[in-house]
């Protein structure tokens, strides 16, 4: 994508994903994250008010960051995580879909991918900088947008110009956060099949102590 796109574009992108390396390395660790995770307010597609430990509800739990439905690596990513959410809720584990875009935007989203677990709002992207994947837009990214067409400050429920990266975080029926992945690019997160044979076996673990 960055061959075709141009010289500059490139040197753009590359730019950003520099500016992201400060939040996670080339390997996929989120580099600063909670030990647990905090008990943050989330919006609904119907604008009711959820909170996060209310959701997992003792759990284990794949929480699941999503730049939102205007981006394509994020829609792929969508829907290729859907694959795995029944035999992840077939052992009790709960999947969670996170985004900064509007609340009003979330039905539209799921229905169009095709999601059976829940996507919800990040209002204020509180919840994003407290597990340590808030980036804020560089401003040569912003005038990218711009010209695409995309303007972060309409879309994004806090109408700021941040974004979370595309994150995946496993989390324990205790709420311990037991491993924190995404990538300095958004083209990269932890594959679908990843997900789940590292959630089964701590689910098997947990069974085992």
């Amino acid at each position: 994508m960055a061959r075709n796109a141009g010289p500059e574009i490139a040197a753009t992108c590359a730019q950003a994903e520099q500016n992201q390396e400060r939040l996670a390395t080339s390997e996929g660790t989120v580099l600063h994250h909670p030990e647990t995770v905090p008990d943050v307010t989330l919006v609904a597609a119907d604008g009711s008010r959820r909170g996060l430990r209310e959701l997992i509800a003792g759990r284990p739990a794949v929480l699941l960051f999503f730049r939102g439905d205007w981006c394509p690596f994020s829609t792929t990513s969508m829907r290729a995580l859907e694959d795995i959410r029944a035999d992840l809720a077939s052992q009790g584990i709960a999947m969670i879909g996170i985004t900064p875009r509007h609340h009003s935007a979330l039905a539209g989203a799921v229905e169009r991918n095709l999601l059976g677990y829940p996507l919800l709002t990040d209002p204020e992207l509180e919840l994003t900088e407290a597990m340590g994947v808030r980036v804020r837009v560089i401003d040569e990214m912003v005038h990218l947008y711009e010209k695409q067409g995309i303007d972060l400050a309409e879309l994004n429920e806090s109408g700021e110009w941040s974004l979370p990266l595309e994150a995946t975080f496993l989390v324990g029926p205790d709420g311990r956060i037991c491993c924190a992945n995404a990538f300095p690019h958004p083209s990269r997160r932890m594959e679908p099949a990843e997900v789940r044979e590292r959630m089964l076996e701590m689910l098997g673990q947990c069974h085992d102590a």
